[in-house]
């Protein structure tokens, strides 16, 4: 028998403060997951967008006459090409209409992205070719 001055939890008050503990913790390690693959795409998506802007420079180097779209091929992390390289280039070479003896020159590059997805980024300039 308890006297009144004796008091404490019950059972079923350490149960429910565990479950909502529980539910707790799964949120926050769900989230902490989430965050992980948004800072994984981030980085991927950067070393992405510095290949694309690298060989736009060096497309833009070449001689006028000898640019010329390419197709697509397969590159690693620094841009030199890799038959495993998790990432994919292709340059588009287009006559600007807006412009004369100029053409639209579009580096694309795609990459790998979370939950299986692949995604593109692009670099576009406008080189004059001259006349």
């Amino acid at each position: 028998r308890l006297l009144a001055s004796e008091s404490g939890y019950g059972l079923v008050s350490v149960l429910v403060a565990m479950v909502l503990l529980s539910a707790g913790v799964v949120v926050l390690s769900s989230s902490t997951v989430f965050m992980q693959s948004v800072q994984t795409d981030a980085t991927t998506r950067s070393v992405a967008s510095a290949i694309a802007l690298a060989y736009m420079e060096e497309a833009k180097t070449r001689e006028r006459a000898a640019l010329a779209s390419e197709t697509s091929e397969r590159v690693n992390g620094t841009g030199a090409p890799d038959a495993n390289g998790a990432f994919w280039r292709i340059l588009e070479v287009e006559p600007e209409a807006d412009f004369v003896d100029t053409v639209r020159l579009t580096v694309k590059v795609s990459y790998p992205s979370g939950f299986g997805r692949v995604r593109i980024v692009e670099a576009v300039t406008i080189v004059y070719v001259g006349s």
